[in-house]
């Protein structure tokens, strides 16, 4: 194992992964509209890798990069979570998708384990705790 896998993967600040996620997006949505140009993908640079390339760009701060990247690397499965869904917090509809704050930010906050995988149980807490504090917030 290598000494970056060895460490802790610590939490993000939640406004650092929106950020991480709009450049992201950008990078694959650039990858979109080249391959409207009848650009195929590059099997050596697949669109995904493309897009966490430009975030490593835009975040240089090793420890920062691959907290961020896991999150990143595990958002499809986050947004796909069936518990996610039936609370509401992610909707898939023929406009897109739309996902509540609190998913993202308790993505931000959320526990990894050394092997990379996200604490699913400890995830849905913190989803459940951010909910409660931005209604309240939003109340006030």
């Amino acid at each position: 194992m290598n000494a970056a896998a060895e460490e802790k993967v610590g939490p993000v600040e939640p406004g650092r992964l929106h950020q991480a996620l709009g450049v992201y997006q950008s990078a694959l949505a650039a990858q979109a509209s080249d391959a409207g140009a009848n650009e195929p993908e590059s099997a050596d640079e697949p669109a995904s890798l493309r897009g966490i390339l430009a975030v490593k760009r835009e975040f240089p701060d090793p420890k920062e990069f691959l907290s961020l990247s896991l999150r990143l690397k595990r958002f499809t499965e986050v947004i796909g979570d069936k518990k996610l869904i039936k609370w509401g917090m992610v909707k898939h509809s023929e406009g897109g998708l739309e996902i509540h704050d609190a998913v993202v930010n308790a993505l931000a906050a959320a526990p990894f384990r050394k092997s990379g995988v996200l604490d699913k149980d400890a995830f849905h807490e913190l989803v459940k705790a951010e909910y409660i504090r931005l209604e309240a917030a939003e109340k006030n």
